[in-house]
C-alpha cells in the first residue's frame, strides 16, 4: 500500500514540479498517509475502504504549497477511484475534485458537503447514497443507479445525467442550473417549488414527476414524455410555455412572465 500512497502523493504535487523541500515534504506526508491507513484497517475497513478514507483525509494541496509560498496554479485534482468496493463509506466534507468513481460499489456512502467537482460517476452503484450539501458542479453521472439517493441542497450546476434512475430520488433544495438529465427515468420525481435554469431534459420519463410551484426558465424537454408531469402552480417563461404546451403537458394552472 505504500507504492500505492506514494503514487497518489506523486500525482497530487505533479503540477508543482520539483519544487524546493520536495523529496522531503512527500516523505513525511508518506509517513502520515501510511499512519492513517493503518489505523483505518484497525477499524475494520477494507483495504478498498481504508484507502479511500486516507486519500480523503488528505485535504487541500493547495493549502500546503501555499504555506511552502510556492506561487503556482495546480490543476483540478484527478483521483482514480475506478471499480473501487466502498459501499456505506464515509466520505463527508472530502475533496474529491475531479475523482473518477466509475463502475464503483457506492451504495449508501455518505458524500455530505463533499466537493466533487468535475467528478465522474460511471456505471457506479449509488443506491441509497448521501450527497446533501455536496458540490457536483461539472460532474458525470452515467448509467447509475441513483434510486433512494439524497440530493438535498446540492449543487449540481452544468452536472450531466445520463441513462439514470431516479426512483425515490431526493432533489430537494438541489441547485440544477443548465443540469442535463437525459435518457433517465424520473417517474414520480419531485421538483416542487424548485428554480430551475437552463436544464435540459432529453428523452427522459417524467411520468408523475413535479413541477408544482417551481419556477422554470429557459428549460428544454427534448423528446420527454411530459403528456403526464404535473405543472400545477408552476411559473415559467413564454419559450418553455410554449415547448410544453406543443407536448401536450398540462398547464391549465399555471403563471406565464
Amino acid at each position: 500500500m505504500n507504492d500505492k500512497l506514494a503514487t497518489f502523493l506523486d500525482g497530487a504535487f505533479a503540477p508543482y514540479g520539483d519544487f524546493p523541500a520536495r523529496a522531503d515534504v512527500k516523505q513525511e506526508l508518506l509517513a502520515n498517509l501510511t499512519e492513517k491507513y493503518e489505523d483505518f484497517k484497525k477499524a475494520a475497513k477494507t483495504d478498498d475502504e481504508a484507502y479511500a478514507a486516507t486519500i480523503a483525509s488528505f485535504g487541500d494541496v493547495a493549502e500546503i504549497m501555499e504555506q511552502m509560498q510556492v506561487n503556482t496554479s495546480p490543476a483540478p485534482r484527478n483521483t482514480n477511484l475506478k471499480s473501487s468496493n466502498m459501499p456505506d463509506s464515509d466520505l463527508t466534507g472530502a475533496n474529491l475534485t475531479g475523482a473518477n468513481f466509475s463502475s464503483s460499489a457506492l451504495a449508501g456512502s455518505d458524500f455530505g458537503n463533499a466537493n466533487l467537482a468535475q467528478s465522474v460517476f460511471k456505471s457506479a452503484a449509488l443506491k441509497g447514497a448521501i450527497f446533501a450539501g455536496a458540490n457536483l458542479t461539472q460532474a458525470t453521472l452515467a448509467s447509475c443507479d441513483l434510486s433512494d439517493t439524497n440530493f438535498e441542497n446540492a449543487d449540481l450546476t452544468d452536472t450531466q445525467i445520463k441513462s439514470s434512475n431516479f426512483s425515490g430520488t431526493n432533489l430537494k433544495g438541489a441547485k440544477l442550473d443548465r443540469t442535463t438529465i437525459t435518457r433517465s427515468d424520473l417517474s414520480n420525481v419531485s421538483f416542487e417549488g424548485m428554480s430551475l435554469e437552463g436544464v435540459v431534459f432529453e428523452s427522459d420519463s417524467l411520468k408523475g414527476a413535479s413541477f408544482k410551484d417551481a419556477k422554470l426558465h429557459d428549460v428544454s424537454f427534448h423528446f420527454s414524455a411530459v403528456k403526464h408531469a404535473i405543472f400545477d402552480g408552476a411559473t415559467m417563461d413564454k419559450v418553455t410555455y410554449a415547448v410544453l404546451k406543443g407536448a401536450k403537458a398540462n398547464l391549465e394552472n399555471v403563471a406565464v412572465q
